[in-house]
């Protein structure tokens, strides 16, 4: 009898993790059980979402955000233009918001919103670590309000930002919103790589392409200095 039992639990904690791995992994059995779900119950409806996106996956409306009058830049007020991959993006562990109201702000379509994760203008919805950056820049004493201007595009590569990839134009509609709203962009925080460490881009291809989006940054106007994050 205890033999049974034994052979009954180990044939069912095998098959809970054969369908978890074939699930995780869409290996056989998960693609055909889920196809054949999908026939007998019809396809599903997607859940209402909060969350409204443009069409390179980027979070541009978020029903729970609280809009605000785009605070007066003075000599005290940051304005740091957020640029990067997954890391610059809403891809952090944790939510963070304001901890001053409106004096951290998320600048986007010419409009600012109380900081507070995701932020719009970046891929995904979860944490980020920029709001963070302005609770201590205003905590410290450095600035008196912060604005925080993202444009974070997870997986993207280096190429994609240098003249004739496909970002650098919205890069370019980004500087000129926030030169509409009145603001002088005061440092540009760089935050990407991982893409081209993966396709094996050369160190010499990485400047050539990063030189030519800083180039366009001093195209437009934009004197700031850019500040390269280093990962391990």
């Amino acid at each position: 009898m205890r033999n049974t039992i034994a052979v009954g639990l180990a044939a069912l904690i095998a098959m809970y993790f054969l369908g978890g791995m074939s699930a995780r992994h869409e290996i056989y059995p998960w693609p055909q059980l889920s196809a054949l779900r999908t026939m007998v119950g019809g396809e599903k409806a997607a859940p209402p979402s909060r969350y409204t996106f443009d069409d390179k996956e980027r979070l541009i409306g978020d029903e729970t955000k609280t809009l605000v009058t785009c605070p007066t830049q003075t000599e005290r007020t940051a304005v740091l233009l957020l640029l990067g991959q997954s890391n610059a993006a809403n891809d952090g562990g944790q939510r963070h918001r304001s901890n001053y109201g409106d004096r951290v702000v998320n600048a986007f379509d010419k409009r600012c919103f109380i900081a507070a994760s995701p932020l719009l203008g970046a891929t995904d919805t979860k944490g980020e670590y920029w709001t963070l950056l302005g609770n201590h820049l205003i905590a410290s004493g450095q600035n008196d309000k912060v604005i925080l201007a993202p444009l974070a595009y997870s997986g993207s590569e280096v190429a994609r930002w240098a003249a004739g990839g496909d970002l650098n134009p919205v890069l370019v509609d980004t500087m000129k919103q926030l030169q509409d709203s009145g603001y002088r962009i005061t440092s540009v925080l760089w935050v990407q790589g991982e893409a081209d460490l993966v396709l094996g881009t050369t160190a010499e291809a990485y400047e050539k392409h990063f030189l030519s989006m800083v180039d366009t940054l001093r195209q437009h106007g934009v004197e700031a200095p850019v500040y390269i994050s280093i990962a391990s």
